[in-house]
């Protein structure tokens, strides 16, 4: 039998309790099973997802970790183990359509990404993600976020970046990493698509591609990893990739809520993780932005996109 032309590569952190649910739907596509590969790298978990996978799932393929190395690090280290001719990221706490992966490799094509549709798994009828639109303060938003699904996003097209959580890469065209680990998690895959953006590698988002969404599952949608991860990695993206004023209001903004969450918390009207959480960010992007910087002019030189 030759190589699969997909390897579905899921990051699990203590996900036991979403994998059951997402590995059935994988189970059920009905692209034929002998065409696709499912590697999952397992960052460390405490839950006994490692023995769970091994003693239920046998044709999935275990990769675990000594560490957590985030989605970004978990991704990446999944690399060498992928066998396939695409590369599709699926999270943990995903349940994909029966034609989800046939539908996202029938619109793969050489060199370019491919984007899924997410919806709520607790409300289908709500968009999670019809791809990523960057605003123009450097933010990646999901399109259609939280609006009653009435089919206007069932068509097809270009989009700017897709959901880290349900997307495609040609395999042949990815050098290095296919993030930067430093990211740990949330904005990697802005930074990466956007570096594409740079480079030429169009993304497509395929509607058809339909997958049901724990938003949140891992990490929740508000805490102190989200907070601190969201503010460091939001400026370091718009660092590396966006034109040098979208670069300084980035840097001003988080300079501006850091040292506001850091007043607060020094005259008493705010305490706890959550505030200091947007400090450490801002201290953390200091450490890291000379080498993002650096980083920016190469990509940029080697993209032919000039150094502006």
């Amino acid at each position: 039998m030759g190589e699969p032309l997909v390897t579905v590569l899921i990051v699990n952190y203590n996900g036991a309790r979403h994998l059951p649910a997402c590995l059935a739907a994988l189970a059920a596509q009905t692209l034929p099973r002998h065409r696709f590969e499912v590697v999952v790298v397992d960052n460390a978990s405490r839950d006994g997802s490692v023995e769970l996978l091994r003693r239920d799932y046998p044709w999935v393929r275990v990769v675990p970790r000594r560490d957590n190395a985030g989605f970004a690090g978990g991704n990446n280290a999944g690399l060498p183990f992928a066998r396939g001719r695409y590369l599709v990221l699926l999270n943990n706490d995903t349940i994909p359509d029966p034609h989800w992966l046939s539908e996202l490799v029938a619109s793969a094509q050489p060199g370019a990404a491919a984007a899924s549709k997410l919806v709520f798994a607790h409300d289908p009828t709500l968009v999670n993600s019809a791809g990523l639109d960057l605003l123009r303060d450097g933010r990646g938003a999901d399109r259609g976020f939280r609006q009653r699904d009435r089919g206007q996003f069932e068509q097809g097209g270009p989009v700017f970046a897709g959901c880290g959580a349900a997307v495609l890469f040609d395999a042949e065209a990815l050098a290095g990493p296919l993030f930067d680990p430093r990211y740990f998690v949330y904005y990697e895959d802005l930074d990466t698509f956007w570096r594409g953006q740079l480079g030429g590698t169009p993304t497509r988002y395929v509607p058809r591609s339909l997958v049901r969404h724990v938003h949140g599952g891992s990490a929740g949608e508000e805490s102190p990893l989200f907070r601190y991860h969201v503010e460091r990695n939001r400026a370091l993206t718009s660092l590396r990739n966006g034109d040098l004023f979208l670069a300084a209001t980035a840097l001003f903004g988080l300079t501006l809520r850091a040292a506001r969450s850091a007043a607060k918390c020094l005259v008493g009207r705010e305490r706890g993780r959550m505030a200091w959480a947007t400090v450490r960010a801002f201290l953390a992007f200091l450490l890291l932005a000379p080498a993002v910087l650096a980083e920016r002019y190469t990509t940029r030189e080697r993209a032919g996109a000039g150094c502006a």
